[in-house]
């Protein structure tokens, strides 16, 4: 048997033993005389069967304390945690999903210490190797001075989610291109544009995720041209005073067909619709905006839509090579277009030209 008791107590066995021992004797309850002995031999020894006993067990007692915390037949992994951060207790299905889980720290990077005096919750997903997504949740409890763990698998919802986010891009572009094909442009304008206007926001600083709107928003930039006559949209020629007026007026349409919804998307697509064509020096329509009053989102899809106008034909011109529309973006750098942006564009302009070999027309 090992030795596990420390001196301390050992100590304290003999003294205790001895006592027996001694009163026993003197008033005749022999009955304690055994009881001692066997405390000063532990004593002596430093080991202790009764002791051995108890710590193997204890894990098994603590096991069915947290046991009984959790809800009964969780069929979803379940972790629980003490506050030094060590693994306690999983159940059945934990172990066959995260196996590897030892620690706190292996599922979560939250403070446990925090957790548990705050009763508090964090919570965080989980992708595994095999596919499968899981929602983490920890919660700080003080009835156990540690910290549960629930994972739930979520993978079927985050499937589903993804596939209303496709089908909401593809309702999003077939609207950009009822303007484009109006006019005769191509649907692959549209997907250039909105590649552009992400890699341009993200450029300029914007965080990922209102860069993937300013994405999903920018072809709708024309959508106003529904609002606008065929005669004007697909004129061969050069546009009349009248009729560049007239034609100026699907941007205000746009922002009105869009400017009512409450969807963060619609919502950007009404503001991109309504600034795209005003100008830093304040010379665009329709609200003749200039400098950083114009909205980031106009001045990017500003750049991105007269960069992919000007390399692709449309009715009334012919592609212009790339040198002739990096020159006018040289000329136009503060006056059209947020010079800022234009020298992060031009600074990165191999990550455009790669885009636009992506979806050639």
């Amino acid at each position: 048997m090992l030795i596990n008791l420390s001196q301390k107590e050992g100590y304290y066995r003999v003294f205790v033993g001895a006592g027996l021992i001694a009163v026993g004797t003197h008033v005749f309850w022999f009955m304690l005389i055994p009881m001692g002995l066997m405390l000063v031999q532990t004593g002596l020894t430093h080991k202790c069967p009764l002791t051995q006993f108890f710590h193997r067990t204890t894990g098994s007692a603590l096991a069915h304390r947290y046991a009984a915390f959790l809800p009964r037949n969780n069929p979803q992994p379940v972790f629980i945690f003490t506050a030094d951060s060590k693994l306690v207790f999983a159940n059945q299905v934990a172990k066959e999903v995260l196996p590897a889980v030892q620690q706190f720290t292996d599922l979560m990077s939250d403070n446990i210490v925090e957790l548990i005096t705050q009763q508090s919750m964090r919570q965080r997903q989980l992708s595994l190797e095999s596919g499968r997504v899981y929602s983490l949740v920890a919660r700080g409890s003080q009835q156990i001075n540690g910290v549960a763990v629930y994972a739930t698998d979520i993978t079927e919802i985050v499937e589903l989610n993804l596939e209303i986010i496709d089908t909401q891009k593809e309702v999003v572009y077939a609207m950009g291109e009822i303007g484009e094909t109006r006019s005769k442009e191509t649907g692959d304008h549209v997907r250039r544009v909105a590649e552009y206007s992400e890699r341009l926001a993200l450029l300029a600083g914007i965080e990922k995720e209102e860069a993937e709107l300013i994405k999903l928003a920018s072809p709708m930039h024309d959508i106003g041209k529904v609002g606008i006559p065929d005669a004007i949209l697909k004129k061969p020629g050069k546009l009349t005073d009248e009729e560049f007026e007239e034609m100026k007026l699907h941007a205000e349409i746009g922002y009105n067909l869009l400017k009512h919804s409450s969807r963060p998307i619609l919502k950007t697509a009404a503001i991109i619709a309504h600034q795209h064509h005003e100008k830093w020096n304040g010379r665009g329509y329709p609200q003749q905006l200039a400098g950083e009053s114009i909205h980031i989102y106009g001045r990017i899809t500003a750049i991105a839509d007269v960069f992919d106008a000007l390399g692709s034909a449309r009715v009334y011109k012919d592609a212009w090579p790339l040198d002739k529309i990096m020159a006018l973006f040289a000329e136009q750098r503060g006056v059209h277009f947020d010079p800022q942006l234009v020298d992060l564009f031009t600074n990165h302009l191999d990550d455009f030209l790669a885009i636009r070999e992506k979806y050639p027309n």
